[in-house]
């Protein structure tokens, strides 16, 4: 267990702006970006391939790593400059940071399947809290409030095969379920015992929706290269059998859950054609393979739309800009307008896609030991520099 009908537009034109991209021969600085490398993280210049700051999480405009010494380490991601440096003991690894880099959830014990697991929570000034807890708990995500830590209860603790959400009252040192969800924020009510709900499931990529402070995870049912039609029931939720990917909504202000079933095509693919992004008020999945995507209203968490489109072979992702979401996945990027969701452009890669990224003036598509500066208005390539080792590019540092 690991936590990360679009109108038939038959005659969409494939542009030709990406067939042929030029390298940039005089270096100009860009835009920072961050970007995946076989080390870690990197916020890299985008005009230039100059790194700019390194680490392993990132959030916000912070980078968070641990240094060969043990220390927490917070960088400011657009100019690499060290935040902090907390020492705390033992060797552990990172799993939750808060939005702000603030605190930092560390964790110990066997990755696989254990059951003993230590937290330690960390701020600026060094540790807070420094628990050890029976089973296998995984933090997830700080409350808004810094006071409690949502964390995944693996089921069964030595060999998990499910999991059930819950919360960490860091003070008191004890697991409790999560809020019933309710429209009164201000009125607080437990799952009764009993009714929690344990799921199915692979994280494949999470989302944080910053106005909202809600985490947006997608979750499918089969493992890795594997396909759904080769797995028996019972599917990714209980009573759920159809069910083989969904949305994990977590309220970290509130304290509640929601999981917004996809249709059952999703999920049924290769897990790599599995991607999500938010933008005001939708959040965008989409099954590349399968050729579906969905659009999920963000306070409703229901699903409002369902699209088709060619469907296309290898590792997707999407990204979001001004009026359009981008997907990237095999050698294209399909454009879709955010208002009307129609499928508008599609542009043709030298090579398979390796993650993509929106600012309000460029599209970066990562290549294989390059990034691609693309014109959202043409699907031209405005720029071509060199990245060796590229895993994908993750996002526009602002």
């Amino acid at each position: 267990m690991k936590r990360r009908e679009l109108l038939g537009l038959g005659g969409v034109a494939f542009l030709a702006g990406c067939t042929s991209p030029r390298p940039v021969t005089e270096f100009q600085p860009g835009e920072l970006i961050a970007v995946s490398l076989r080390d870690g993280l990197a916020v890299l210049d985008s005009g230039t391939a100059g790194r700019v700051a390194s680490g392993t999480l990132l959030t916000g405009n912070r980078l968070v790593s641990v240094d060969a010494d043990g220390r927490i380490v917070v960088r400011d991601a657009t100019t690499g400059v060290v935040v902090t440096a907390t020492a705390v003991r033992g060797r552990m690894r990172l799993a939750a940071v808060a939005p702000d880099a603030s605190l930092v959830a560390l964790v110990d014990g066997n990755p696989a399947g254990r059951t003993e697991t230590t937290i330690v929570v960390a701020g600026p000034t060094g540790e807070r809290h420094r628990l050890t807890l029976p089973g296998f708990v995984q933090p997830e995500a700080f409350s808004s409030s810094g006071t409690s830590l949502f964390v995944l209860d693996m089921l069964p603790p030595e060999h998990p095969d499910r999991y059930r959400v819950r919360v960490l009252d860091l003070a008191a040192g004890q697991i409790k379920a999560l809020n019933l969800p309710g429209e009164n924020a201000g009125l607080k009510v437990l799952v009764p015992e009993g009714a929690e709900e344990e799921m199915r499931g692979e994280g494949r990529q999470a989302v944080f929706d910053p106005r909202r402070e809600r985490l947006f995870t997608l979750y499918s049912h089969q493992p890795d290269h594997q396909h759904v039609r080769d797995i028996l029931h019972p599917g990714a939720r209980d009573g759920k059998p159809d069910v083989h990917a969904f949305v994990h909504t977590l309220s970290v202000r509130d304290g509640w859950a929601v999981c917004v079933d996809l249709p059952t095509t999703f999920g049924t693919g290769l897990v790599e054609g599995l991607t999500i992004t938010q933008t005001a008020e939708e959040v965008w999945v989409a099954d590349a393979g399968n050729g579906v995507a969905a659009v999920i209203h963000a306070d409703a968490l229901a699903v409002t739309q369902e699209l088709t489109f060619e469907p296309v072979a290898g590792r997707a992702a999407l990204a979001a800009g001004v009026d359009q979401i981008h997907l990237a996945v095999g050698t294209r990027v399909l454009t879709f307008a955010r208002d009307t969701k129609a499928h508008v452009a599609t542009w043709t890669l030298p090579a398979d896609a390796r993650g993509i990224a929106v600012s309000n003036r460029h599209v970066y598509v990562g290549q294989p030991d390059a990034v691609l500066r693309i014109d959202p208005a043409t699907g031209a390539v405005t720029g071509t520099v060199g990245v060796a080792g590229l895993g994908g590019v993750e996002r526009v540092i602002m």
